[in-house]
């Protein structure tokens, strides 16, 4: 497992007790698609484990914008569902899938095929590739970008970081992928790469690296963004280590990035403040969107919607919810919760159906 999943583990008995206390205040009640829904609206597609007040495996989810018709899907699939991303035509979704001991990149239509009955893996981690993760299809759905965690685990400090990490870019057929190449590899076990996007044109991916500093013998996390061209060249860093900037993503028109300070995968627990920002793809023009000051209340995991919008997830004490807000910081309003107050991971299906 890579380090995140590391974190979820050692993490995990302290993360069960927190939530499970959350969840007995709001419950976790799911709630079967509603004839009321509008067939033309989106889908808001997010990750969740909390299930009729019951914590397990996190799963991929299906909401409307205005709450209604909340399902799971994929529930043919066993084991544990993250990360979701939707392709530009809206018909498929990807996402990383524990398939045994590995996750696995995988591919079906939610809309015509809920339960994913036809679902398709598209990788093959094997040997000494530990998971493939954080799928991201181009704009025009022919190119998967995702990340590729190879072993051994090697000891830094009180944790294991992998050895190596690939950012690998694969042309989508029928059959699967093909011509995967890699585009960007960590020299060093310090580095580690975080949820590739693609720019609106297809040229260049935006990415968030976290790097391990050691500090009198314990590990202090620093984080940025960095953009790199599909080809694998012009690695540029945008945001400053001390910034501790992830979660980003690019804005419709490529003009502008969005991104969360302490991105919530690497400072999940800690007592941090996280904000979010857009700035543009040189570095210039920063511009604060929200303005939290207690670690209390966080935005983080920021998507821009096809219409220019960024939904992110809201972190308070009631809860993980799905908020959206004006790409200048105006007019945040949550997507109704329908019971259910964890919800992570949003991303807006680009075409309605």
């Amino acid at each position: 497992m890579n380090t995140a999943a590391w974190r979820r583990t050692s993490r995990r008995n302290y993360a069960a007790l927190t939530i499970a206390a959350l969840a007995g205040l709001f419950g976790g009640v799911l709630v079967a698609p509603s004839s009321a829904a509008s067939a033309s609206s989106p889908w808001v597609a997010f990750q969740a484990s909390l299930r009729d007040g019951q914590f397990g495996d996190d799963g991929v989810f299906l909401v409307r914008p205005d709450g209604t018709g909340q399902h799971e899907v994929a529930t043919a699939i066993p084991g544990e569902h993250i990360h979701p991303d939707w392709s530009s035509d809206g018909h498929t979704l990807v996402f990383a899938g524990l398939v045994g001991d590995r996750h696995q990149i995988i591919r079906f239509d939610p809309v015509s095929d809920p339960a994913g009955a036809h679902a398709q893996q598209l990788t093959a981690c094997t040997g000494s590739c530990v998971d493939d993760m954080d799928p991201a299809l181009s704009p025009d759905d022919a190119k998967l970008a995702y990340l590729e965690i190879g072993g051994p685990f090697v000891p830094f400090g009180d944790i294991e970081v992998p050895a190596s990490q690939e950012l690998r870019i694969a042309t989508v057929t029928p059959g699967g992928l093909t011509h995967i190449r890699t585009v960007l590899r960590t020299a060093t076990t310090t580095m580690e790469l975080n949820a590739p996007r693609w720019s609106p044109d297809g040229s260049h991916l935006v990415l968030w690296i976290e790097r391990h500093v050691d500090d009198t013998g314990q590990p202090v996390d620093q984080t940025a963004v960095f953009t790199i061209r599909a080809d694998g060249t012009g690695l540029t860093q945008v945001t400053p280590w001390p910034m501790l900037a992830g979660d980003c993503d690019w804005s419709p028109d490529g003009r502008r990035l969005v991104f969360a300070t302490h991105p919530l995968l690497v400072f999940n627990f800690d007592l941090v403040v996280s904000n979010l920002f857009t700035v543009g793809p040189d570095g210039s023009g920063l511009r604060q969107l929200t303005h939290s000051t207690t670690p209390n209340d966080r935005a983080t995991q920021a998507h821009f919607t096809p219409g220019g919008r960024i939904i992110y997830t809201r972190v308070t004490l009631a809860g993980r919810t799905l908020w959206l807000i004006d790409a200048d910081g105006s007019r945040a309003s949550p997507i109704p919760p329908n019971a259910l107050r964890f919800r992570t991971h949003g991303d807006w299906q680009p075409t309605p159906g």
